[in-house]
């Protein structure tokens, strides 16, 4: 029987996968600390993914790839997508073997992908119109391949969303508006959407984003907003821990179990902290939101 001959790139995939599940395994961390460690140790994984990609396939065209979303900001938490952008300068077909060579070790190892694979000029002009692809441009990271490439992206990106800032900021409003109706209060309902909800981890990001349109908010409200977007983060994590599964919800009965994986003394004392920090979020985001409206109205 001939023996499998594991190569140089073979290995450094292992080693880097090792690394991320020690990384998930350390919880002597939490919150935005363990989120941006295990960013870190991904970077490596699907880097070595990336290059053995290539090694594969040595006639791929020009390519690079970013990381977006959660995976941009370097915030994964444990149970978190991983949302990859491949962009190209060559025909879709001459990427496409290339592209499969990452995705797919990632599908195998049992996580989550959102994934997207275009041309420059597509993915530049998509950012033009569409709200989701505009905000993932302002926080991607390149990762593998073409520095040039995923530099022009990410700088296209950030100027498309400076030149049509009052066009982002309206639509941006409206659907921060259209989310919180839809997951209610963190601060005031028994099971809260610590990512959804109104005062929530994704009010923070709006309003981070926003920052990058014009809206301008005072250091003391960028400070306590950073304060308690890591609390809202390592609830999000406890809950990660304590469940084994993707979700943002604290439900009654996952509460005791998030409230040790996050250390506090008791579910009580771990929701009043949430509380605490939600509702310092929405009074924030509530009053930045409205001098957008006086603005653009």
């Amino acid at each position: 029987m001939t023996p499998v001959s594991v190569t140089t790139t073979d290995r450094a995939v292992g080693a880097a996968w090792q690394g991320r599940s020690e990384a998930l395994a350390d919880h002597s961390l939490g919150g935005r600390s363990f989120c941006q460690r295990l960013a870190s140790a991904t970077d490596v994984w699907i880097e070595a993914l990336a290059a053995s990609a290539c090694e594969q396939h040595p006639r791929a065209p020009r390519f690079a790839l970013l990381a977006v979303g959660g995976f941009g900001r370097g915030e994964l938490s444990p149970q978190s997508d991983l949302d990859l952008l491949l962009v190209h300068d060559s025909k879709p077909k001459h990427v496409e073997e290339i592209a499969s060579a990452i995705w797919y070790p990632v599908w195998d190892a049992g996580l989550k992908l959102g994934h997207a694979v275009r041309s420059v000029d597509e993915q530049i002009e998509l950012a033009k119109h569409d709200l989701d692809t505009a905000t993932a441009l302002l926080t991607a990271r390149h990762i593998a391949g073409d520095t040039k490439l995923s530099g022009q992206v990410i700088e296209q990106g950030v100027a498309s969303w400076s030149k049509r800032r009052k066009q982002w900021l309206e639509l941006l409003q409206q659907r921060v508006r259209e989310r919180q109706a839809t997951a209610g209060e963190v601060a005031y309902i028994l099971e809260p959407d610590v990512k959804d909800g109104h005062g929530g981890i994704r009010d923070v990001q709006s309003l981070w984003w926003a920052e990058c349109g014009g809206l301008a908010l005072s250091a003391e409200d960028d400070a306590a907003l950073n304060e308690c977007y890591d609390i809202l983060l390592d609830a999000r994590v406890a809950l990660h821990r304590a469940t084994g599964r993707p979700g943002d919800t604290l439900r009654l009965e996952d509460q005791d179990a998030a409230a040790r994986a996050a250390g506090a003394d008791s579910a009580d004392a771990l929701m009043a902290a949430i509380a605490g920090a939600a509702r310092t979020v929405a009074w924030i985001a509530d009053e930045a939101w409205g001098r957008v409206a006086r603005a653009t109205g």
